[in-house]
């Protein structure tokens, strides 16, 4: 039976079972994409709004920007409309000292204001054009974020695909292998039936018999005939006849256990073994029933 059992486990190819955290991480990483990926689209969307703003803003100032120089070359034609002597001509038409001065200093009003005018909206149209190519800039940045999160999702999709399709694999795999080696098991090892109304004794031959067996308390702890000391998971059995570290194979309700003659007994007419506690726990035995069994060394 034992060396059926090996044959059994070794009949089939190991399957190296895929790693459970690592379909977990790889969801996890999915998910955690995904959550980058909308704060980049979301930020770009932010980004692209700003740029919007500031070229509205720019329109606002190149008109106002033209107007102003519409109206300055307005007044230049109509105060220099006769070439350069018309300035003058502005100034010497004057009739008296007190009307001179005051055209002067209009025109002098005039040409400050236009100056003025021109260099703030100069200025205004070098900050708006600066904002604006930092803001395109700043936009090609988060296309160029948006399309690495993008693949980072991608891979993250297949990985997860993939870490779950092995997972299946082998669940199928590991079912249909623990499917066959019970077959196995079960067509190699069934005990042949004892002749109703008998008990057969130990022959020593190694074939599946049965027998009659008690059992020792869980908890109990003491010392065999044999002198090996026996605790609450030894897995010993006590027999009356049978030397001292003969290992016997047990099978009781579909379960099976080892256990080496190390006392004797039981000193109940008939009954055949004492199962020591390891074994009852091995088994899940309790009370006195039949159990197969069958020696493997003596």
């Amino acid at each position: 039976m034992l060396a059926a059992c090996l044959l059994a486990a070794t009949a089939f190819p190991a399957v190296a079972q895929p790693s459970a955290s690592q379909t977990a991480a790889d969801r996890a990483r999915l998910e955690s994409s995904l959550e980058k990926l909308a704060s980049v689209r979301g930020e770009s969307a932010r980004v692209d709004a700003r740029i919007d703003e500031i070229f509205a803003e720019l329109d606002l100032i190149m008109v106002e920007q033209e107007r102003a120089l519409t109206a300055l070359n307005s007044r230049a034609r109509m105060m220099y409309r006769s070439g350069p002597m018309s300035y003058l001509e502005v100034l010497l038409g004057a009739e008296t000292f007190e009307e001179f001065a005051t055209r002067w200093e209009l025109l002098l009003r005039m040409n400050r204001r236009d100056v003025e005018d021109i260099r703030t909206l100069e200025a205004a149209r070098i900050e708006a054009q600066r904002s604006s190519e930092s803001l395109m800039e700043l936009q090609a940045e988060h296309a160029r974020a948006a399309e690495i999160i993008e693949a980072e999702v991608e891979q993250a999709r297949e990985d997860l695909a993939a870490s779950e399709a092995a997972l299946r694999e082998y669940e199928a795999r590991l079912t249909e292998q623990t499917r066959q080696a019970a077959a196995t098991r079960a067509a190699a090892a069934a005990p042949a039936p004892a002749p109703e109304g008998t008990i057969q004794r130990l022959t020593g031959s190694g074939a599946w018999q049965t027998g009659v067996a008690s059992h020792y308390g869980r908890s109990f702890s003491g010392r065999g005939a044999s002198g090996a000391e026996i605790g609450p998971y030894s897995m010993i059995v006590a027999h009356m006849a049978l030397p001292f570290g003969t290992l016997i194979e047990f099978e009781y309700n579909g379960r099976r256990a080892v256990a080496s003659v190390q006392d004797r007994g039981p000193h109940t007419p008939g009954r055949d073994f004492d199962l020591g506690p390891g074994v009852v726990r091995v088994l899940d035995f309790r009370g006195v029933h039949e159990v197969g069994y069958r020696i493997i060394t003596r």
